[in-house]
């Protein structure tokens, strides 16, 4: 599961920039949808995300 957290804190890394970017008012031609708002709301839910997966990675259910 670690790849995986790594893999969603990247590409939630690459959505705060494109946030950034968008907040910036730099035209990227990719629709009138994806604003800056949705760009970091979708970088925060993934970022969660990947801490979520690298804390409950040593879960192992042992609770006695």
């Amino acid at each position: 599961m670690g790849i995986i957290a790594a893999i969603l804190g990247g590409i939630g890394g690459l959505s705060a920039v494109l946030g950034i970017i968008t907040a910036l008012e730099v035209d990227l031609n990719i629709g009138d949808q994806f604003t800056t708002m949705f760009w970091f709301v979708l970088s925060v839910i993934l970022l969660l995300g990947s801490i979520a997966l690298s804390v409950g990675r040593g879960a192992g259910g042992d609770f006695d």
